[in-house]
Parts: structure tokens; sequence; C-alpha cells
């Protein structure tokens, strides 16, 4: 199904602190950069220097802390910072979100995060052993940089 692991999504309170830990302390780069309007979140992605290519880590913040609206700062509010997703790069989101469907899991479909992005989907956590797992074409190449 998947073609590989495309980020895994980190929640974060202060995105300027998170990024000196993970950049000054880990060595990691910032590869990437957007806010979605839609989503409600300001997104940092980090990889491992020459590993661009590879998995990254997607720092989300969300814009309004206080909107308990927004799945982002619901999940701030209720469990602090930490893991949020995990998201695989598939080659067709609607054949693989039908496969998915198939077998029992609850998936929903999401519009693009940012404009020019492509859809996506994710899995409700509860049909996914209490974890979002996202499926989106290559953001690395133009497609979607997801959320």
């Amino acid at each position: 199904m998947f073609d590989r692991i495309s980020h895994i999504g980190i929640v974060v309170n202060n995105m300027e602190e998170s990024l000196a830990v993970w950049q000054d302390a880990f060595g990691f780069q910032q590869v990437n950069e957007y806010r979605s309007d839609s989503e409600g979140i300001h997104c940092v992605m980090l990889a491992v220097p020459g590993q661009e290519e590879r998995m990254v880590l997607e720092f989300m913040e969300p814009l309004d802390k206080e909107d308990m609206s927004n799945p982002v700062a619901r999940r701030l509010r209720k469990n602090g910072e930490g893991f949020y997703h995990l998201c695989g790069v598939v080659g067709d989101v609607d054949a693989t979100a039908a496969i998915l469907k198939d077998k029992g899991l609850t998936v929903i479909d999401r519009p693009p995060a940012t404009e020019g992005d492509e859809p996506r989907w994710l899995t409700h956590p509860k049909t996914s052993n209490g974890i979002i797992v996202e499926g989106v074409t290559e953001w690395l190449q133009g497609g979607t940089k997801s959320g």
C-alpha cells in the first residue's frame, strides 16, 4: 500500500522552542514550512541532512490554541506535545482509501491542506490502533505538503 513513510506529525506548543531543540541539539535541517489556514496550523518539516527525500518530521503548531474545533489544538490541550500521526506516500489516494474501507477501517477523505496540494485520507485512530494514519501523494515532488 505505502511506497514509503513520508513523515511523522508532531504537535508542538511553541514552534521556535521546538525547532531549537530539533535543529540545534539533534542537527535536523528545515526542508519546508507552510501555514494551512484551512487546517488552522503552522507546519515546519525537518529532515536529517542529506536525507530530505526520505522520511521527515512535521512539526505542527495550532494557529489558535484555544480553538477546540481544531483537532490539533484539541490534541495539544488534552495530551500535550508529542506524536500526532504517521503519513505514508501512496500512488493513488482514492484507490488506497477504498481498500482500507473494504478492510473495515474508518477512512476520512480530506481536502488538500494548502492550495496546489493533492487530496488525502486519514484513518480514524479508533480503527488503527489509536494512531491517525494519513495517505498522500509525494509532497517533495510538488505534490501534497500534508498536515
